[in-house]
């Protein structure tokens, strides 16, 4: 499986990888290997994809309930796996503004 990187928002290189996109916020950014400048993924994109995965996660305990069948609460990881590529990854990364 080919390596997936992200575009650095100062040398518009892509650089940034899954894994450090993924966990950078703004107290803990992701730093491109190519310029060394941190950039990270805004607070608003996680918030979005925890409530869109929290209404997913709630339509899937009441098809269970309906059903009485907890099959479908297996249905909740791929689901969470669809909001972060959605949400996060495929987010734009943002510089901090210099005053």
């Amino acid at each position: 499986m080919p390596k997936v990187l992200h575009l650095c928002p100062h040398c518009h290189k892509e650089e940034i990888s899954s894994y450090q996109k993924l966990f950078s916020v703004s107290f803990s950014p992701a730093v491109c290997p190519a310029c060394n400048q941190e950039s990270f993924v805004p607070i608003i994109q996680a918030l979005i994809m925890l409530t869109v995965w929290t209404i997913l996660t709630w339509v899937f305990i009441g098809l269970s309930i309906m059903s009485s069948m907890s099959f479908f609460l297996l249905g909740t990881i791929p689901a969470f796996i669809v909001c972060v590529d959605k949400y996060i990854l495929k987010a734009p990364l943002v510089t901090r503004q210099q005053n």
